[in-house]
């Protein structure tokens, strides 16, 4: 009987446990058991991973603590500063200043420069572009030169006259052509004043009335009456031009498209071989304006004066090939301007009787 009484009681406690376990509080209890084993093993793997600390090590953060604690007792108490560490601390505030200006500068002349390089670099792009494109035209043309080489080495010796430089004659007179445009024109300078001589002369009432200038013609009539013959001439245009002493200047431009080619003096009764013949019959010499396009014209131009044993001369010429001269030479002058003045004479010579020796003229080779 007594041992069933003990097995109760064994029992008894066991359900204890369980109601335990199983209430609210028991739940907590065993929570907190579990927590406490997980906090001790993270302690321990903590404490593992930590490195060792030694005894210098300790006694130097003591003395690092120590020295930044009695900084900071010294920034919190400013009247213990001294006044040499402030002007000591101040001297390198501005050179510090000073080397942060010097830097900003050494920034901005180093953007400056790169800039540049970057230009330069473009440029020099540029130029080897330039150099591959006329390094493809330099073979272009060595390809050309040796194709065309076989071709000039077998070519028979052209004969070239040689030119002869001479003086004309002195009786003889100039016959200007203009070869401009691969045409030939004849420039006459005679037929020219007289055609527009022709026109002025005979208007008696362009003639200015002062009595101090009764053989010119008045400046405000006599312009409009030349105005009106700029495109008087099929060859040329005019242009005057009234200068402020009263001489009146003339300014002939060939006109485009005007003359004969090579081609039309090959035919008969050509204009320019009738010149041609007239200035032989008179002795007289040819004198060439020559444009830069037309120059192989000139050269077959040349050789048909040449044939008929006509002196030649010539020169290049611009393309516009204007020539000038004054109405003077057919007695045209208008009224000076109310405001000219004559210049002042020239200054008397030092030695009024005795003669300068005369200079010599330098030769003049208007014939080849």
């Amino acid at each position: 009987m007594a041992r069933k009484k003990q097995d109760r009681g064994a029992m008894g406690s066991l359900d204890s446990l369980l109601d335990t376990m199983t209430n609210v509080v028991g739940v907590l209890i065993v929570v907190l058991i579990v927590t406490q084993v997980n906090i001790s093993s993270a302690a321990k793997r903590i404490r593992a991973n930590l490195p060792e600390v030694t005894v210098p090590m300790m006694v130097e953060l003591q003395e690092k603590d120590e020295e930044v604690r009695k900084q900071l007792a010294e920034l919190r108490d400013p009247a213990e500063v001294k006044p040499e560490e402030v002007e000591k601390a101040r001297e390198e505030l501005r050179a510090l200043v000073a080397q942060r200006k010097e830097l900003k500068k050494t920034e901005a002349r180093f953007k400056k420069i790169d800039l540049e390089v970057a230009i330069i670099e473009q440029k020099i792009e540029q130029l080897k572009q330039q150099l591959e494109a006329e390094g493809g035209q330099l073979a272009q043309i060595r390809s050309e030169i040796e194709e065309k080489k076989d071709a000039l080495t077998s070519r028979k010796p052209r004969l070239v006259r040689l030119p002869n430089p001479r003086v004309p004659e002195k009786e003889a007179r100039e016959v200007l052509l203009i070869v401009r445009g691969g045409r030939l024109l004849h420039f006459d300078r005679e037929v020219i004043l007289d055609a527009i001589a022709a026109k002025v002369r005979p208007r008696k009432d362009l003639l200015s009335r002062d009595p101090k200038y009764k053989n010119r013609y008045d400046r405000k009539k006599i312009m409009p009456v030349l105005e009106s013959l700029k495109e008087s001439n099929p060859l040329y245009r005019f242009d005057f031009k009234l200068h402020p002493n009263g001489n009146i200047q003339l300014y002939c431009y060939p006109r485009d498209g005007k003359g004969e080619t090579v081609e039309d003096l090959a035919k008969p009764r050509a204009v320019g071989i009738d010149v041609m013949n007239d200035a032989g019959q008179d002795r007289n010499y040819l004198r060439f304006l020559v444009t830069r396009d037309s120059f192989g014209q000139y050269i077959a131009m040349r050789r048909m004066a040449e044939k008929r044993h006509i002196p030649v001369g010539w020169k290049f010429s611009d393309d516009v090939v204007r020539q000038s001269f004054y109405l003077n030479e057919r007695k045209i002058r208008a009224t000076p301007d109310p405001d000219w003045k004559p210049p002042p004479p020239p200054p008397p010579k030092p030695n009024p009787g005795k003669k300068p020796p005369a200079k010599k003229k330098p030769t003049e080779d208007i014939l080849d």
